[in-house]
Protein backbone atom coordinates (compact mmCIF):
# COMPACT_ATOMS: atom_id res chain seq x y z
CA UNK A 1 0.00 0.00 0.00
CA UNK A 2 2.71 2.61 0.81
CA UNK A 3 4.33 2.03 -2.61
CA UNK A 4 1.00 2.65 -4.32
CA UNK A 5 0.53 5.90 -2.35
CA UNK A 6 4.04 7.02 -3.29
CA UNK A 7 3.39 6.23 -6.95
CA UNK A 8 0.14 8.24 -6.88
CA UNK A 9 1.89 11.18 -5.24
CA UNK A 10 4.57 11.10 -7.93
CA UNK A 11 1.93 11.10 -10.66
CA UNK A 12 0.14 14.02 -9.09
CA UNK A 13 3.22 16.08 -8.14
CA UNK A 14 5.26 15.47 -11.27
CA UNK A 15 3.11 17.64 -13.57
CA UNK A 16 2.93 20.30 -10.86
CA UNK A 17 6.72 20.36 -10.50
CA UNK A 18 7.16 20.32 -14.26
CA UNK A 19 4.68 23.15 -14.63
CA UNK A 20 6.52 25.21 -12.01
CA UNK A 21 9.83 24.68 -13.84
CA UNK A 22 8.21 25.62 -17.16
CA UNK A 23 6.81 28.81 -15.63
CA UNK A 24 10.22 29.73 -14.19
CA UNK A 25 11.94 29.10 -17.54
CA UNK A 26 9.28 31.19 -19.31
CA UNK A 27 9.76 33.99 -16.80
CA UNK A 28 13.55 33.86 -17.24
CA UNK A 29 13.16 33.83 -21.03
CA UNK A 30 10.90 36.89 -20.88
CA UNK A 31 13.37 38.75 -18.65
CA UNK A 32 16.30 37.92 -20.93
CA UNK A 33 14.34 38.88 -24.05
CA UNK A 34 13.39 42.21 -22.48
CA UNK A 35 17.00 42.80 -21.40
CA UNK A 36 18.21 42.07 -24.95
CA UNK A 37 15.65 44.45 -26.45
CA UNK A 38 16.77 47.20 -24.08
CA UNK A 39 20.43 46.49 -24.85
CA UNK A 40 19.78 46.67 -28.59
CA UNK A 41 18.03 50.04 -28.17
CA UNK A 42 20.55 51.58 -25.76
CA UNK A 43 23.77 49.58 -26.04
CA UNK A 44 25.97 52.22 -24.35
CA UNK A 45 23.99 52.43 -21.10
CA UNK A 46 26.03 50.71 -18.33
CA UNK A 47 22.89 49.95 -16.29
CA UNK A 48 21.25 48.19 -19.23
CA UNK A 49 24.48 46.27 -19.90
CA UNK A 50 24.59 45.12 -16.29
CA UNK A 51 20.92 44.16 -16.42
CA UNK A 52 21.66 41.96 -19.44
CA UNK A 53 24.58 40.30 -17.65
CA UNK A 54 22.31 39.61 -14.66
CA UNK A 55 19.49 38.25 -16.85
CA UNK A 56 21.76 35.91 -18.84
CA UNK A 57 21.79 32.30 -17.59
CA UNK A 58 24.50 31.70 -14.99
CA UNK A 59 24.63 27.89 -15.13
CA UNK A 60 24.99 25.58 -18.10
CA UNK A 61 21.77 23.82 -17.08
CA UNK A 62 19.79 27.07 -17.18
CA UNK A 63 21.55 27.99 -20.44
CA UNK A 64 20.28 24.77 -22.03
CA UNK A 65 16.79 25.22 -20.58
CA UNK A 66 16.52 28.50 -22.49
CA UNK A 67 18.36 27.75 -25.73
CA UNK A 68 18.05 24.07 -26.62
CA UNK A 69 15.47 22.73 -29.13
CA UNK A 70 11.91 22.99 -27.81
CA UNK A 71 13.03 25.76 -25.46
CA UNK A 72 11.62 29.29 -25.32
CA UNK A 73 14.63 30.95 -26.97
CA UNK A 74 15.81 28.08 -29.17
CA UNK A 75 19.11 28.73 -30.93
CA UNK A 76 20.37 31.61 -28.78
CA UNK A 77 22.75 33.13 -31.32
CA UNK A 78 21.75 36.75 -30.82
CA UNK A 79 21.76 36.31 -27.03
CA UNK A 80 25.28 34.84 -26.90
CA UNK A 81 26.51 37.41 -29.42
CA UNK A 82 25.08 40.22 -27.27
CA UNK A 83 26.79 38.76 -24.22
CA UNK A 84 30.15 38.68 -25.96
CA UNK A 85 29.67 42.23 -27.24
CA UNK A 86 29.81 43.44 -23.63
CA UNK A 87 33.35 42.11 -23.06
CA UNK A 88 34.98 45.42 -23.98
CA UNK A 89 33.37 47.19 -21.03
CA UNK A 90 32.76 44.21 -18.74
CA UNK A 91 35.78 42.03 -19.44
CA UNK A 92 35.91 40.20 -16.11
CA UNK A 93 32.14 39.77 -15.77
CA UNK A 94 31.74 38.41 -19.31
CA UNK A 95 34.81 36.22 -18.92
CA UNK A 96 33.57 34.78 -15.64
CA UNK A 97 30.20 34.02 -17.17
CA UNK A 98 31.64 32.39 -20.31
CA UNK A 99 34.07 30.27 -18.29
CA UNK A 100 31.37 29.32 -15.75
CA UNK A 101 29.09 28.13 -18.55
CA UNK A 102 31.80 26.44 -20.60
CA UNK A 103 33.32 24.49 -17.71
CA UNK A 104 30.20 22.27 -17.70
CA UNK A 105 29.41 22.40 -21.41
CA UNK A 106 29.56 19.76 -24.11
CA UNK A 107 29.52 20.41 -27.82
CA UNK A 108 26.25 20.44 -29.66
CA UNK A 109 24.86 22.50 -32.52
CA UNK A 110 23.27 25.90 -32.07
CA UNK A 111 23.56 27.54 -28.63
CA UNK A 112 26.42 25.37 -27.29
CA UNK A 113 28.42 26.01 -30.46
CA UNK A 114 27.84 29.78 -30.11
CA UNK A 115 28.98 29.54 -26.49
CA UNK A 116 32.06 27.61 -27.61
CA UNK A 117 32.93 30.23 -30.21
CA UNK A 118 32.34 33.17 -27.85
CA UNK A 119 34.48 31.61 -25.11
CA UNK A 120 37.31 30.78 -27.50
CA UNK A 121 37.20 34.27 -29.02
CA UNK A 122 37.24 35.75 -25.52
CA UNK A 123 40.25 33.57 -24.66
CA UNK A 124 42.12 34.88 -27.69
CA UNK A 125 41.26 38.54 -27.18
CA UNK A 126 41.36 38.77 -23.39
CA UNK A 127 43.95 36.09 -22.72
CA UNK A 128 45.29 37.40 -19.41
CA UNK A 129 41.82 37.49 -17.88
CA UNK A 130 40.99 34.12 -19.45
CA UNK A 131 44.10 32.54 -17.91
CA UNK A 132 43.24 33.81 -14.44
CA UNK A 133 39.69 32.46 -14.73
CA UNK A 134 40.69 29.06 -16.16
CA UNK A 135 43.39 28.56 -13.52
CA UNK A 136 40.79 29.08 -10.77
CA UNK A 137 38.89 26.00 -11.97
CA UNK A 138 39.38 22.57 -10.41
CA UNK A 139 41.32 20.19 -12.66
CA UNK A 140 38.24 18.31 -13.93
CA UNK A 141 36.35 21.49 -14.81
CA UNK A 142 39.43 22.98 -16.47
CA UNK A 143 39.81 19.81 -18.52
CA UNK A 144 36.15 19.85 -19.52
CA UNK A 145 36.35 23.51 -20.59
CA UNK A 146 39.43 22.86 -22.75
CA UNK A 147 37.87 19.72 -24.25
CA UNK A 148 34.67 21.64 -25.01
CA UNK A 149 36.58 24.43 -26.74
CA UNK A 150 38.60 21.91 -28.77
CA UNK A 151 35.55 19.95 -29.94
CA UNK A 152 35.26 21.04 -33.57
CA UNK A 153 35.34 19.09 -36.82
CA UNK A 154 37.96 21.18 -38.59
CA UNK A 155 40.60 23.07 -36.67
CA UNK A 156 41.89 24.57 -39.93
CA UNK A 157 38.67 26.60 -40.01
CA UNK A 158 38.98 27.53 -36.32
CA UNK A 159 41.74 30.18 -36.08
CA UNK A 160 40.34 31.48 -32.79
CA UNK A 161 41.56 28.33 -31.03
CA UNK A 162 45.09 28.72 -32.38
CA UNK A 163 45.04 32.36 -31.32
CA UNK A 164 44.36 31.25 -27.73
CA UNK A 165 47.36 28.91 -27.91
CA UNK A 166 49.59 31.58 -29.44
CA UNK A 167 48.63 34.12 -26.80
CA UNK A 168 49.10 31.59 -24.00
CA UNK A 169 52.62 30.93 -25.26
CA UNK A 170 53.23 34.68 -25.54
CA UNK A 171 52.32 34.99 -21.86
CA UNK A 172 54.68 32.11 -20.99
CA UNK A 173 51.66 29.94 -20.08
CA UNK A 174 53.27 26.91 -21.72
CA UNK A 175 51.56 24.30 -19.55
CA UNK A 176 48.11 25.66 -20.32
CA UNK A 177 49.01 26.05 -24.00
CA UNK A 178 50.11 22.41 -24.03
CA UNK A 179 46.73 21.35 -22.59
CA UNK A 180 44.98 23.19 -25.44
CA UNK A 181 47.28 21.58 -28.01
CA UNK A 182 46.76 18.11 -26.51
CA UNK A 183 42.98 18.54 -26.54
CA UNK A 184 43.09 19.62 -30.19
CA UNK A 185 45.31 16.66 -31.13
CA UNK A 186 42.99 14.23 -29.31
CA UNK A 187 39.90 15.74 -30.96
CA UNK A 188 41.52 15.63 -34.40
CA UNK A 189 41.79 11.84 -34.09
CA UNK A 190 38.07 11.45 -33.34
CA UNK A 191 35.05 11.67 -35.62
CA UNK A 192 31.64 13.11 -34.79
CA UNK A 193 28.57 11.03 -35.35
Amino acid sequence: MPARVLFCLLLICSPVASSAVDKEVSKTAAQLTQALEQLQKTSDDPNIQERYLEAFPHTYKSFLELFEPDSPLYDGHEYVEALYSLAGRHEVDVGELLVRLSKDAHYDADAPSYLQHATTTFGGQYTKTFVVLVKKLPFDKQSNLITFLADVENHQAYPEYQLVIDHLKGLAERELAHKFEAARAKRSKQHHG
